[in-house]
């Protein structure tokens, strides 16, 4: 084939290579924002145009042939140097334009990441931010993630990282919970009060507390369990029980007194909780409004000290 026949068939080469990774037609749609009859229309022209049928189809899903296999491999390579191409042009500008994608965990991307990444926008209002907010584990290189907000101690291997500031986790309970029931002096007397645990995963109710000397596992006592920090600390403002939060998420009732922090000499192992990191993926051509990014939030995240509590 020579050019003129084959440059019309790239942008089904693209469709194509979407269809593949999302599974069928329909998924592909949603993706790229066409109707799956379209993302069918663009699959059929690139098999005429390379006289050979690339998928298999059945009304719940695609399955590639050996042809599209070898094909996909092919333009999948097309596609990944068509985005160096636009991150080549990207790294050179000295303009703070373009998308950047960014991810965070729920609870952090509220109360911490959303107002600086307005400051941000305000600041460089011709760079458009697309924001994604889940508490599941984001894949970024699939999901086309510029860049990641992780609160971990095992960041993601194969990406740049770096370390912002640290958070940790907080046992907390109301004052007038602790009045009524009692202040616990050791992990162990928690099995004589009510928890309220985060729920996502099987052994989230197994708080793991590590002292100077000791770490001792307690399973936790539940009343309730939510994987929503808002209703966990309405559940503990409520005096139903005692909770974990990330340290971030309870400042101000710890300032105010409407929580106590509780075993404050316990360190407390588990999600959400360790190095503040953001991470993007290696390149030898950084775009510019991802420099940019990195820079503003290093700066702004790293004046940060979430476990430092000054009264009101």
């Amino acid at each position: 084939m020579n050019n003129n026949e084959v440059i019309p068939l790239l942008p089904e080469m693209a469709v194509f290579v979407v269809v593949v990774e999302e599974g069928g037609f329909s998924k592909a749609g949603k993706k790229l924002g066409l109707a799956p009859s379209s993302i069918s229309r663009s699959v059929n022209r690139l098999e005429k145009g390379l006289h050979t049928k690339l998928l298999e189809r059945t009304t719940r899903q695609v399955k590639m042939s050996t042809a599209g296999t070898e094909v996909y491999t092919q333009c999948k390579s097309m596609l990944e140097s068509a985005k160096l191409a636009v991150k080549t042009v990207q790294s050179t500008q000295d303009e703070a334009i373009g998308v950047l994608r960014v991810a965070a965990p729920k609870a952090f991307a509220k109360q911490i990441l959303s107002p600086l990444l307005l400051d941000f926008m305000a600041e460089y209002p011709k760079i458009t931010i697309h924001f994604k907010v889940s508490d599941l584990y984001i894949d970024l290189i699939g999901e086309e993630i510029d860049v990641i907000f992780r609160l971990t101690d095992q960041p993601i291997e194969g990406l740049i990282s770096k370390s912002l500031t640290r958070t940790q986790l907080m046992m907390c309970a109301s004052p007038d919970y602790i009045e009524q029931f009692g202040e616990p002096g050791h992990p162990d007397d928690l099995e004589h009060h009510q928890c309220i645990a985060l729920g996502e995963q099987a052994g989230d109710n197994e708080w793991r507390l590590t002292s100077a000397n000791q770490t001792t596992i307690v399973k936790a006592n539940n009343r309730m369990s939510v994987n929503h920090t808002e209703i966990r600390k309405e559940a503990v403002l409520r005096n139903l029980g005692i909770a974990i939060f990330p340290d971030f998420t309870v400042q101000p009732e710890l300032r105010r007194g409407t929580l106590v922090q509780i075993l404050p000499d316990w360190h407390i192992a588990g999600n959400y909780s360790g190095e503040v990191i953001l991470q993007y993926a290696q390149s030898r051509y950084i775009p510019y409004q991802l420099r940019l990014f990195v820079d503003y939030m290093s700066e702004r995240l790293s004046k940060l000290s979430f476990n430092k509590i000054v009264p009101e």
